[in-house]
């Protein structure tokens, strides 16, 4: 009787454990979202565009704004939401770097890269337009030419987003779930922080881009616990959002093509992107080697 007690005891106080870090990473995730649209909530662009700057200090700077708040909330307000210490006992451990986690992340975005275009050549859409990331950046037409800004852009969700949601919330998960369940919570919050743009998305695009989301943050977060650093993961986001759009830049002329040829990479990029990490990685790296 006093066993059954006891079992049923720790079984409450593990329930509330699992529900107070849930609703510690969903703070964290609406904390998150909040500071890194505070240049769209102040419409702090739209103030450099009256002003008559030119597109690449309009992309620099706010590039610049959003390194700087999406560093502040991930450096000093996530840790105290999610009841971490001191920037030195866990920082050091998620930036743990090698070849073998450089290896990974460049590889994940060279299956990227195959993928979309063995899709979107097999769907008849592929356009392969190098200036889509390369050409001088122009806020003049409509729509706006981005070009090489995705250089800049591109920082604070590959570096930033994944320190957050790999390195803080996924650590954090996994300190009272099971490590699928700690991937795949992880990848749903990381999925729900993509409604905050809805701020400057149409809808259809918000949705696509909270499914891709979900199963890009499953790759991401498999490479992540795997090489047991968020360097492998930092690299493919940020080559992603940047090179990448090249390679997602496709005749956009028929929707259904469209949305099959996005639906077919969200779904395979997580399962190359696991195996990928199981033959650069043939054993997850052992919890003593992260500081």
């Amino acid at each position: 009787m006093e066993k059954t007690i006891g079992l049923e005891a720790r079984n409450r106080v593990n329930r509330a454990g699992k529900g107070n870090i849930i609703l510690r990473v969903i703070l964290s995730v609406m904390v998150f979202s909040v500071f890194l649209k505070i240049d769209t909530l102040l419409q702090i662009g739209n103030s450099f565009v009256e002003w008559e700057w030119s597109a690449v200090p309009v992309l620099l700077a706010i590039a610049l704004v959003r390194m700087i708040f999406a560093g502040v909330v991930v450096l000093a307000v996530l840790p105290l939401i999610l009841g971490l210490k001191r920037l030195r006992d866990w920082l050091p451990g998620y930036l743990r770097i090698d070849l073998k986690a450089v290896l990974l992340g460049a590889l994940s975005f060279v299956v990227f890269c195959i993928l979309a275009a063995v899709i979107s050549l097999g769907i008849g859409i592929f356009r392969g337009d190098l200036s889509v990331a390369f050409a001088r950046p122009d806020l003049r037409p409509d729509p706006d030419v981005i070009g090489w800004g995705y250089f800049f852009l591109a920082l604070v969700p590959g570096i930033w987003e994944e320190l957050a949601f790999r390195g803080l919330i996924l650590s954090k998960l996994q300190k009272r779930f099971s490590t699928t369940v700690s991937i795949l919570l992880g990848a749903a919050f990381f999925s729900l922080f993509h409604f905050s743009n809805i701020l400057t998305q149409a809808p259809s695009q918000v949705t696509g881009g909270v499914v891709m989301a979900f199963f890009f943050g499953i790759a991401w977060g498999f490479m992540t616990i795997r090489s047991r650093s968020v360097i492998p993961a930092m690299l493919s986001h940020y080559l992603v959002d940047s090179i990448g759009q090249v390679f997602i830049g496709v005749d956009n002329s028929n929707p259904a093509l469209v949305t099959g040829f996005f639906l077919l990479l969200t779904l395979t990029f997580p399962v190359f992107n696991i195996v990928l990490a199981k033959i650069v990685y043939k054993e997850t790296v052992p919890t003593d080697r992260v500081a």
